[in-house]
């Protein structure tokens, strides 16, 4: 009889975990095991990934940011809840045990207690621990746990999640705030240029030795030249304000350093790794979070499932009930009790099945989500390295441009002033030269954008701390 005990009980913990039991699976993802061929280079992606760039100021603006911007500070206080709620989950998993004490005075009626010479007034004294615990035969409790936990990751790659893209907005910012500050330190070097001109267009139509034509022309060209330095005022004030506030101060600093600079200011591109295998896509924190919570959702089809079968529950007491206290822990005083409670849901109006259904639903979310994610993250890797070379082209041929037209202003001023050319020929070189290096200058920017772009496409170098959450499993 008592082997026949132990097989049943067993029999029963067993189907109770094989109740709750779901399994978190990623979904198969029509995805290539590693990215189209590409220029192979042996450049990696550090941790940090922003000191690839090899600048100090960078390096300490990014720790900053870091530092005192409260989307980070929101991200650190929702990992702090998150830990809170497993801690909830796992006790619930454990025996409740408390302890109490209790004095009672009392007073019977005279119509109640009627009974001659016997006090009405009762004092009684207790003294008791109890302790109460509900068995987890369908694994509730313990599927819980295991979904909070995954919660916990999810807080957990959310906050990296929130860290790489504020390092990478400040990166962003940074290369975009130099960039608009060197345009404009054209520009305005331009605008001198032009007025210089004019001057001495007017004096030489003052004295005429030019017709109003060609001094009008150069009036209407300094104009043109100082409506587009106040565009880049604009855009460069726009971009101060907004870096301004990712970092909680002005950047005017930056902004003054950038426009005296030399014109290498913007740092070098650095071309990241071409050929990588898919395994890299687990270093995101994005593809983490995402994958925590679909492992959450499975789980908590097993915490469903197991709301639907019988809930045993132990309770018991023990303790001392005296009406005096010096008797209180004395043994005649003791007093104890034990029971055990089944509960089973027999009739909720269907509450408990829509409710595993509705635990379903919230995986396949997860997973559509999940898969979503994985997606974006190889299409931003390829546009980043497809973009690498591109890029690069654009800038290459920007920069043969600016110093074709360089060339070709010096020569052009030469001819104007032996009057072999008219000044339209003249005006029509400079302009060139001035649109030619300002995109050359958005070329370089836009090459540095893109490498940001890939390094967080990437992961960010996120290598040891992916590996350090995924083994939190």
């Amino acid at each position: 009889m008592r082997n026949v005990l132990i097989v049943a009980v067993v029999s029963t913990v067993l189907s109770g975990c094989i109740v709750s039991r779901v399994d978190p699976q990623k979904p198969e993802l029509p995805l290539p095991a590693a990215l189209p061929e590409q220029t192979q280079t042996t450049t990696q992606l550090p941790d940090p990934w922003w000191t690839i760039f090899g600048d100090e100021r960078l390096n300490q603006l990014v720790d900053e940011a870091l530092t005192n911007n409260p989307d980070v500070q929101v991200a650190a206080a929702r990992v702090a809840q998150a830990r809170a709620i497993l801690g909830i989950t796992n006790a619930d998993r454990l025996p409740s045990v408390d302890l109490q004490g209790n004095v009672t005075r009392s007073k019977d009626s005279a119509y109640v207690n009627t009974t001659p010479g016997i006090d009405r007034h009762r004092t009684i004294y207790t003294v008791q621990g109890g302790a109460a615990f509900e068995l987890d035969i369908w694994g509730k409790y313990l599927r819980a746990s295991q979904s909070a936990r995954e919660q916990l990751l999810n807080s957990e790659y959310g906050r990296e999640a929130t860290k790489l893209s504020l390092t990478g907005d400040v990166a962003r910012s940074y290369f975009g705030l130099i960039a608009s500050a060197q345009q404009l330190a054209r520009g305005r070097d331009t605008l001198s240029t032009r007025e210089e001109s004019l001057r001495i267009e007017k004096v030489r139509f003052d004295a005429g030795e030019s017709d109003e034509f060609t001094f009008k022309r150069a009036e209407a060209d300094a104009a043109a030249t100082r409506v587009s330095v106040h565009q880049l005022e604009l855009d460069l004030t726009r971009r101060t304000n907004a870096f301004g506030i990712l970092l909680g101060r002005s950047p005017q600093d930056l902004v003054d350093r950038a426009i005296k600079a030399e014109r290498d200011e913007l740092p070098s591109v650095v071309a990241l790794p071409a050929a990588l295998p898919s395994s890299v896509m687990e270093r995101r924190p994005d593809i983490g979070a995402a994958e925590a919570a679909l492992n959450s959702s499975a789980y908590d089809i097993g915490v469903a499932r197991a709301q639907m079968f019988p809930s045993i529950s132990l309770t018991g007491a023990f303790g001392s009930v005296s009406p005096e206290l010096d008797n209180l822990f004395k043994p005649a005083s003791e007093a104890w009790s034990a029971a055990g409670g089944i509960f089973q849901p027999i009739f909720q109006g269907g509450r408990l099945r829509a409710n595993v259904k509705r635990a379903e639903a919230v995986r396949e979310e997860r997973k559509a989500q999940y898969a979503q994610t994985v997606q974006n993250a190889f299409r931003e890797v390829l546009d980043g390295l497809q973009g690498q070379s591109l890029i690069a082209g654009v800038a290459s041929a920007n920069a043969d441009q600016v110093a074709s037209l360089s060339r070709a202003t010096e020569l052009a001023e030469l001819r104007y002033d032996q009057g072999d050319i008219a000044y339209i020929d003249l005006l029509d070189v400079r302009r060139g030269l001035f649109q030619a290096q300002i995109d050359l200058v958005a070329a370089q920017r836009d090459a540095l954008l893109n490498t940001v772009d890939l390094a967080l496409a990437l992961g960010g170098g996120m290598g040891a701390r992916a590996e350090t959450l995924s083994a939190a499993r």
